[in-house]
């Protein structure tokens, strides 16, 4: 059976964001979905899971030579987070992504690790942690 993910690859939908509202901040989930939306993010999967340490580690590898690397591996199994595969037409949905990802670090944020959110930086990333996760 093809998961959700390969049939929208294989229909040419194109999956062009991922993100996840970060452990300890699932109380900000409204208001997260609600900019995804107010900023014509279409939201192909979500999901609500506490990640396993293989999928953070899975997730973050292209970190794992970095000193936080562990911490940041720890951190993102250590709760619930909310995962979402997202589609936006434009020119250049990783840079919009960001857009949003720094706002929600602006303004919900805690620290360098604890930021509210986590966003793919390059397509290729956003259809492998899609992969990780759906």
């Amino acid at each position: 059976m093809k998961t959700l993910t390969q049939f929208i690859l294989e229909s040419n939908i194109e999956l062009n964001g991922f993100c996840i509202l970060k452990p300890e901040f699932l109380d900000h989930e409204e208001d997260f979905l609600a900019l995804l939306k107010n900023n014509d993010w279409k939201i192909v999967q979500k999901k609500k899971l506490l990640l396993t340490k293989e999928q953070a580690s899975n997730l973050y590898s292209p970190h794992k030579d970095k000193d936080f690397y562990k911490d940041l591996c720890d951190y993102m199994s250590s709760s619930e987070c909310l995962c979402c595969s997202c589609h936006k037409d434009c020119e250049d949905p990783i840079k919009d992504m960001k857009k949003l990802k720094d706002k929600v670090r602006e303004n919900w944020g805690k620290d360098e690790m604890k930021n509210g959110m986590h966003s793919s930086d390059s397509l290729e990333n956003v259809n492998r942690e899609s992969k990780i996760i759906f």
